[in-house]
């Protein structure tokens, strides 16, 4: 009996398993892709939110916040034909904002948002907040907020929902 004799009756079942395997993991990455999308989606189906708090590990950025923007910052998320984007504002009067900082999102992984300019973020829902966690590249947020930011230290953003 030679050696393809012996492997012929099994090839199919060892082909239906391939085929069976490959479903499955191209069906994970459908439905990782569609979490990220769906994430994404909630934060873009709110309109803008507002910095409720910016904190590291050794210092509350919230009373800096207040002083430097008495009227607050927004960041809006959008989507669309256009990309992911993302836009952070704050009002200098009734009728005019100005803009802080905007940019590209990509969605690199499940609860990974990347901000251009501002880096990887994760970032997870509590209730109606959307907390975000920054590990590394805090410089360009603080320097981009407060003119300031010469260390590199883990940044956590809560945002909230605006009223608008």
């Amino acid at each position: 009996m030679t050696l393809s004799r012996v492997f012929r009756p099994v090839l199919p079942v060892v082909g239906a398993l391939l085929l069976c395997f490959g479903g499955v993991l191209l069906g994970g990455c459908d439905s990782a892709g569609s979490e990220r999308a769906s994430l994404y989606q909630r934060l873009t189906s709110e309109g803008s939110w507002t910095v409720e708090q910016l904190s590291s590990d050794e210092f509350d950025y919230k009373s800096k916040l207040k002083e430097q923007y008495p009227q607050g910052v927004t960041i809006t998320f959008r989507g669309g034909d256009g990309g992911q984007t993302y836009r952070i504002e704050t009002p200098r009067s009734a009728d005019s904002t100005e803009v802080l900082a905007e940019g590209a999102v990509g969605l690199p992984g499940d609860n990974v948002l990347q901000m251009a300019s501002f880096g990887r973020w994760t970032y997870e829902f509590e209730a109606s907040r959307a907390v975000f966690s920054l590990q590394f590249g805090s410089r360009a947020v603080l320097r981009t907020l407060f003119s300031s930011g010469s260390r590199n230290e883990n940044l956590e953003l809560t945002l909230a929902p605006s009223d608008d």
